[in-house]
């Protein structure tokens, strides 16, 4: 059994401000931000058939109401550690959802953006750096 090395967050939770209507959407708004950052680890990056109101959206309002949304976003945290072989563990989950829940909720949605950004294939172009010619002969 092979053990994969865990990264560090590319994204603090500290730098949560930029960019502005991330910052924005996230202590307004946090369950669109929520709901973008879980289509986005679920698809793989792909947004087609995105919508701001969808059932992670939802959810998250619903559980808003209740005052434990932390409990998705700890949820969330821990399926973004895995997929991504993060370092953290349960406990920094759950202190980075119940300590400040639009800082986490920013950084989640910044970090799988940036990790699925990582994750997509580089296409060679024909004639540079790669093994087939395509030149007419």
């Amino acid at each position: 059994m092979t053990t994969v090395e865990k990264k560090d967050w590319h994204h603090k939770g500290s730098s949560s401000c930029t960019p502005f209507r991330t910052c924005c959407l996230s202590w307004w708004c946090p369950c669109i931000v929520y709901g973008r950052t879980r289509y986005r680890i679920e698809n793989n990056d792909d947004m087609k058939g995105y919508s701001c109101c969808n059932h992670s959206c939802a959810g998250f309002c619903g559980l808003i109401c209740l005052g434990i949304s932390f409990v998705m976003l700890m949820m969330n945290r821990g399926d973004m550690r895995a997929k991504y072989h993060l370092k953290g563990n349960r406990c920094t989950d759950c202190l980075c959802a119940c300590c400040c829940t639009p800082c986490d909720v920013a950084q989640q949605d910044k970090e799988s953006a940036y990790r699925e950004e990582q994750n997509k294939p580089v296409l060679a172009q024909p004639g540079k750096d790669s093994m087939i010619d395509f030149a007419p002969q």
